[in-house]
């Protein structure tokens, strides 16, 4: 395949828009041609694996951290400050300084997706898919076949999701001239073209498809999905005349010109096809996927199984050849060494060191609203402490008070950093502490081996119960799901919401979404379907300044959760596990050192010590002036900025303000903006007739 990797190296920015010699029509000796790289399904499928290493390597690289989806949410945020890392997280798309910010991941969507289908056409008219296709059954070739459109179909809906509407449809095309494309077009596009295939793909687990590839499945589950963002609430521009054609919306707010807050009036009908695909992807096509609802080790917390599995690298627990059992599609990077940050870029923070190699090097971008941290999750919640860590592994011994080995946990400060310098609450689920080899044979910085999930089955469920409450026709099967995953969340139906319609339902079901998927990218999405992102920034803004206040005047601010943040909390080292190992469950809130649990720390140097981090004051205020400080004091204990960083420290409150949706402060009621510019070449070379809308540069 080495001339297909130098063809498409040669690819510049909009390569469709290029006239250029197609390495699948190559006849030259030495070249391989068309019957030779479809005289088999394993040679074909050479092919469309190359489209699959270019998928990983360009646009799933940084997961969902790339397009900034994790980092602006009434849940999440990013701590670094000044930056222009989080420009559009925040809702401010004139801040963009760079227009070529996304380059790399809009030419490789659109070379991936001008490849699978060219690949899709090559195997069309191969003998052996020509012979299969009239089949009832799906066969090797009828699943390659569905494989490139399913994969065409996923990068079509990452563009249209992350830019909006742009130039499509000009695949492996010479043209001189192109125009935009309605992003309800290529959603149309989407359905139609995996209705088309999706009946002649084998489902996970059939015909040695597994997760880490396309499969009837997923596809069943991305026509779902695509016909939900096409039936909701979205930001569409007003400045391009006829660019909808003859759709109709309903809008709120006000037009600023640019674009404005809308929904397609005929979205149930879309939210009807939401219902039929996303029910047979949870249900009739689910082949091997289901929700993880036990978990055989004394632990018992089924909802981590699915991290457990990928912090190992697909080793040993409940893995399927390599894969999560709750996983719709996994981009696959089992081999330690490729391009992929998990966890660098969104997983439990570290220190640039070296002690366990690479281990310690996390970045952490991905961190936790202070005010989300203290009052989201119901007291028994299994995600909770699995979702959301307050230490992180430091690589060097610590000799200022309190005094630490290297390799221990610490306490990560409220306010502006990265790792373990500050930013406070972050991700727990990726973290290489937890695996079950966590120091993983060869691995390289920034490449952990873990896979990237990008459709898992609880997400699925939780996408399915909206367009069923959205619909209004089956309120109690929406329940159920959302129960579904409540009982696996607590261990029981005692957590479970009762009967409810309309908003309320739909309410609870973004809620639990937020519980569910905290760190996957999912939330922002959800705030903008659901049409209340504005609300929500609002509030979470609202929230943020009250909890600051009350910490200012009083020294501990207590959310109605009853849950309470103070000033200060009081750490100490201690030793758990023969430090060793990385703390599991644990409710007994008495015991410092395990509660919250699941953190803790790997002994990376392999020597004795203190590593364990025993944190008292975290949930319940301290008078830091009376006896039970005193007490902690004498017992070893050191106090410890905690909240009073957040309001005392002006930098960090004006990294809360600029960060958590500065971007909605004047736009309160007109529409959020938060797509990504099309790259430069593409507006250069449309002769006038593509711009980037929502306020975004255009030079």
């Amino acid at each position: 395949m080495k001339n297909l990797v130098k063809y498409i190296c040669l690819a510049l920015t909009l390569c469709i828009f290029t006239q250029c010699s197609d390495y699948l029509e190559v006849k030259n000796p030495g070249q391989s041609d068309d019957d030779f790289v479809t005289s088999s399904p394993d040679e074909a499928f050479k092919m469309l694996s190359w489209c699959y290493g270019v998928y990983r390597l360009d646009v799933a690289h940084g997961g969902n951290y790339n397009f900034q989806d994790p980092l602006g949410s009434d849940a999440e945020y990013m701590t670094e400050y000044t930056t222009a890392n989080n420009t559009i997280a925040r809702l401010q798309p004139e801040a963009v300084s760079n227009i070529n910010e996304r380059e790399t991941q809009y030419n490789q969507l659109n070379v991936i997706l001008a490849r699978c289908e060219r690949i899709a056409e090559v195997i069309a008219a191969t003998p052996g898919y020509q012979s299969d296709v009239a089949g009832s059954q799906p066969t090797a070739w009828t699943q390659l076949y569905g494989e490139a459109k399913t994969l065409w179909a996923l990068c079509a809906f990452k563009l249209a999701i992350h830019f909006g509407d742009v130039p499509f449809g000009y695949a492996n095309k010479y043209v001189t001239e192109y125009e935009l494309t309605s992003r309800f077009e290529i959603f149309d596009q989407i359905i139609s073209e995996l209705q088309a295939v999706e009946g002649k793909m084998y489902r996970v687990g059939e015909g040695g498809i597994t997760a880490e590839r396309m499969n009837r499945s997923y596809a069943n589950a991305l026509i779902g999905q695509a016909a939900l963002y096409s039936g909701s609430w979205q930001t569409i521009r007003t400045d391009v005349e006829g660019l909808y054609g003859s759709l109709q919306f309903t809008t709120k707010g006000t037009d600023d010109g640019m674009c404005v807050y809308a929904r397609r009036n005929d979205y149930m009908d879309y939210i009807r096809i939401a219902e039929q695909y996303l029910d047979l992807a949870v249900n009739a096509n689910k082949g091997t996927v289901r929700l993880i609802t036990t978990d055989s080790r004394p632990t018992n917390n089924p909802f981590q199984v699915h991290w457990q599995i990928i912090n190992s690298r697909g080793l040993g627990l409940q893995s399927v050849n390599g894969t999560s059992p709750e996983s719709f599609y996994e981009v696959g990077c089992i081999v330690a060494g490729g391009n992929e940050e998990h966890p660098y870029s969104q997983g439990r923070p570290g220190s640039n060191g070296t002690v366990g190699g690479f281990s310690m090097n996390v970045f952490g971008a991905i961190r936790i609203i202070p005010t989300f941290f203290y009052k989201a999750y119901e007291e028994g919640d299994k995600r909770r402490d699995v979702s959301m860590v307050i230490s992180g592994t430091n690589h060097a011994a610590r000799t200022a008070s309190p005094a630490a080995p290297a390799g221990a946990e610490a306490l990560i400060p409220l306010g502006v950093g990265t790792r373990i310098g500050g930013g406070g609450p972050s991700i727990n689920k990726w973290d290489f502490n937890r695996g079950d080899v966590p120091n993983f044979p060869n691995m390289q910085n920034r490449s952990s081996g873990m896979n990237y999930t990008v459709l898992k089955m609880s997400d699925a469920m939780l996408m399915l119960a909206e367009a069923k409450a959205i619909l209004g026709t089956d309120n109690a099967g929406a329940v159920n799901l959302v129960n579904q995953i409540r009982e696996r969340a607590f261990g029981n139906s005692n957590k479970n919401i009762g009967s409810l319609s309309g908003d309320a339902l739909l309410d609870a079901i973004y809620a639990e979404r937020s519980l569910e998927l905290l760190g996957e990218g999912a939330i922002r999405w959800d705030m903008i379907r659901s049409g209340k992102l504005n609300e929500r920034a609002i509030a979470v803004r609202a929230e943020m300044n009250a909890m600051m206040a009350g910490l200012e005047a009083n020294g501990y601010y207590t959310f109605p959760s009853g849950r309470t943040i103070s000033n200060y909390v009081w750490i100490k080292y201690v030793s758990v596990d023969g430090t060793t190992k990385t703390t599991q469950d644990c409710t007994d809130e008495t015991d410092p050192a395990r509660f919250p649990g699941w953190r803790g720390v790997f002994n990376w140097d392999g020597t004795a010590g203190n590593k364990n981090l025993a944190i008292k004051g975290l949930y319940e205020y301290i008078d830091p002036n009376g006896p039970e400080a005193a007490a902690l004091v004498a017992d070893g204990y050191v106090r410890q900025n905690w909240g009073i960083d957040i309001w005392n420290v002006q930098n960090n409150r004006n990294m809360f303000d600029v960060n958590i949706f500065s971007g909605i402060v004047g736009r309160e009621n007109k529409a959020p903006r938060y797509y990504h510019p099309m790259p430069l070449v593409v507006i250069d070379q449309s002769k006038g007739k593509v711009t980037n809308g929502y306020g975004l540069p255009n030079k």
